[in-house]
């Protein structure tokens, strides 16, 4: 009697886990990848000047294919933009982003995020500076970690960059971390830059974000291309409302 109580309660807990897992809310990602345009070569091809073909690695596929829970789907990527919503499910084995379709190469791989709305931000690796060996640094994007009227520094070069605002102490960010700071409704001036190797810095970039009511700002600092770039490190900024998570239709 005792065996048989065990084994229903075993049955029991296996399926509420199992329905717990089912009923997980879907994890949302969006993605932006970071990097610059190869620099522009040209040949000519039966008297006409044509763009050479850029070198493998030399750009992020355009398109990607990743397993939607019911269907593969495509996912866009364009650089220093982010990208549209894409949903996995919370029991899926991972995010996997291929080339060539659902049967096509595996380009990027990475575990499902434990927030219900992550940002991934893609980088070259910054040994070899291509994009064959993608890097992700996943950071999570909803309300609670990212609020409106925030500014969010992610450092992804192999640089300390320096962030000078009005009315804030400057501050250091090293590779790979991130860091937040408010911001008002208007103009904010803002100075960014980063430590060189004899100790000093420089100024790469300076001037006003707006923003608006209801906005946050996403900035992004990444390692230049070339072998011997005029500056190290690069950066973006946007401005943005938060994203607006699709509806969860009841089964």
């Amino acid at each position: 009697m005792k065996i048989l109580l065990l084994t229903a309660l075993g049955v029991t807990a296996i399926s509420g886990l199992a329905f717990a897992q089912d009923k997980a809310p879907p994890k949302h990602v969006r993605f932006i990848p970071l990097g610059e345009l190869p620099v522009w070569e040209e040949e000519f091809k039966e008297g006409v000047r044509v763009q050479k073909k850029s070198a493998p690695g030399a750009l992020p596929p355009s398109t990607l294919t990743y397993n939607g829970g019911d269907e593969m789907k495509n996912l866009r990527l364009s650089l220093r933009a982010i990208s549209e919503l894409t949903t996995f499910q919370a029991n899926a084995e991972g995010i996997v982003l291929k080339t060539g379709g659902e049967a096509g190469k595996e380009w990027f791989k990475s575990r499902i995020p434990a927030s219900t709305l992550s940002l991934g931000v893609l980088f070259r690796d910054n040994s070899d500076m291509t994009w064959e060996k993608p890097q992700m640094l996943m950071l999570r994007d909803d309300p609670g970690a990212f609020p409106v009227g925030q500014m969010r520094f992610v450092n992804v070069s192999d640089s300390v960059v320096i962030v000078q605002m009005a009315g804030i102490k400057a501050f250091g960010l090293a590779p790979g971390k991130s860091a937040m700071k408010p911001v008002k409704i208007g103009s904010n001036p803002i100075k960014v830059g980063y430590k060189t190797a004899d100790g000093g810095s420089k100024a790469i970039w300076k001037n006003n974000v707006k923003v608006r009511s209801g906005e946050r700002v996403q900035c992004f600092f990444y390692k230049a291309q070339g072998k011997k770039p005029r500056e190290l490190v690069k950066f973006t900024s946007m401005p943005e409302s938060l994203p607006t998570l699709p509806r969860v239709l009841n089964r």
